[in-house]
């Protein structure tokens, strides 16, 4: 008798029903009297059961199925740790789907409150063996869905890097990210190769402006920058920090201000290096009332540069999600693969360059 089935007939002594009450509760309720119901429910919940959906997944013990997180694309009013929001977010679910179909795969998405536990939901989602793997996003510095998803040993993958972990932690899974440094570098030697010479940057507020040990997206994609314009200019990277670099939130709001007392400090600087699309936005809205134009380089490539007419990095999420599958699955098959012990993994860490688009 396999562990499912032994949890039925827990159930059933428990209530003090038969095999078939408690299966007719879960999948055929309206047959089964109200009272009898509630016994059969009570003590599901004392014993902490999960039932398995299918026969077919009893059998199989797969389902052919991933999940990945959706969150609100509400605006934070601050730079996010992830890669994983607004446009970023609909486009990476999108391109996912469409290549899971291809191998025959499922998604399942799922939404999580900043109120409620995502380890529960992992666990619901693990125990009633309604997916294979998962595909995390907006990992943070020690984050706990990692560990308890090795510890279960369930197949994953983060978009994004598990920011601030040790280098064995960090090498213990694999997970795929964007490379946000050789972006905003390509965005500063494209402005030096056109001329410009007073390149400044807006970005998000990060404790580690200076660090060369990025521990966020923030720091990573202001790394970039403020190294190659240090290696052009000659100077340190630190006083660029001090002088052309304006550090604030997710809002053009921010962005304008940032734009204003960057040009006060430095009226010469001519163009301008943006940690995303929406700082850019916001930064080219405050320069269209000056006498002179100062070009603009965004992250994200969404349809807001497209109709501002400004240049951007695009976060390549088709092949982000191609990448995925080939990682959770392989080359080919729609069956998701346990991991090898952790020093077994080979290559897990993926970093994927932007394109630049120049308009």
């Amino acid at each position: 008798m396999d562990k499912a089935r032994a949890s039925i007939v827990s159930v059933a002594r428990e209530a003090g029903v038969s095999l078939q009450t408690v299966s007719n509760v879960l999948n055929f309720p309206e047959r089964v009297k109200p009272e009898t119901t509630a016994k059969v429910l009570k003590a599901i919940d004392k014993l902490n059961y999960t039932p398995n959906l299918s026969a077919r997944r009893l059998r199989s013990r797969k389902s052919s199925t991933i999940a990945v997180r959706v969150d609100s694309n509400a605006p934070t009013g601050k730079g996010s740790d992830g890669l994983y929001s607004g446009y970023i977010q609909d486009e990476f679910v999108y391109e996912l789907v469409r290549a899971s179909e291809m191998r025959g795969i499922k998604v399942l998405t799922y939404t999580c409150d900043p109120t409620e536990s995502e380890i529960d939901k992992l666990t619901k989602l693990i125990d009633s063996r309604d997916v294979d793997g998962f595909v995390l996003t907006s990992t943070v510095e020690e984050d706990p869905r990692l560990s308890y998803l090795l510890k279960r040993n369930v197949p994953f993958l983060s978009f994004g890097r598990p920011w601030g972990s040790s280098p064995e932690f960090a090498n213990s899974y694999p997970w795929i990210d964007i490379d946000g440094a050789s972006g905003t570098r390509d965005a500063t030697n494209m402005f030096w190769k056109m001329g410009h010479r007073k390149i400044g940057f807006l970005g998000w507020k990060t404790p580690n402006p200076s660090s060369t040990k990025p521990k966020s997206v923030a720091d990573d994609r202001l790394l970039g920058w403020s190294q190659r314009y240090a290696e052009l200019r000659d100077l340190k990277p630190k006083s660029l920090l001090r002088e052309y670099c304006e550090l604030g939130d997710e809002t053009i709001a921010s962005a304008r201000a940032s734009t204003v007392r960057l040009l006060a400090r430095h009226p010469d600087i001519d163009a301008i290096v943006c940690v995303s699309d929406t700082l850019a936005l916001g930064a080219q809205m405050e320069i269209a009332g000056l006498k002179k134009a100062i070009p603009v380089c965004g992250f994200d490539n969404s349809p807001t540069s497209k109709v501002f007419n400004f240049s951007s990095l695009d976060q390549n999420i088709s092949e982000v999600s191609s990448l995925t599958l080939k990682v959770l699955i392989g080359e080919e098959g729609n069956s998701v693969r346990k991991f090898h012990p952790p020093n077994q993994i080979t290559e897990p860490n993926l970093i994927i360059p932007p394109r630049l688009i120049v308009r």
